[in-house]
């Protein structure tokens, strides 16, 4: 299932958030605990906190039936501290 998550992250996930200079990265999956790593733009974007771990549980859950529990770990540039 690890696999299956990896790639939706790095196929249809990833991608969107890298239009507005953002990126992020699949850090873990351990059970239904999705780590998820948010890189530039995505690590200062205040929708790290609530609504883009919520919008990837339910993108994940439509693809793949499992209720995963996301978690972000912001990379904040050394810039933008």
């Amino acid at each position: 299932m690890e696999a299956t998550i990896r790639k939706l992250i790095d196929e249809r996930i990833r991608p969107r958030a890298r239009v507005d200079g953002g990126d992020i990265k699949f850090e873990g999956l351990d059970g239904l605990s999705l780590r998820i790593g948010a890189y530039a733009d995505c690590a200062t974007c205040p929708c790290c906190e609530v609504e883009f771990p919520r919008w990837i549980e339910s993108y994940v859950k439509a693809e793949t039936d499992l209720d995963v529990r996301v978690s972000v770990n912001r990379h904040v540039p050394y810039y933008a501290r």
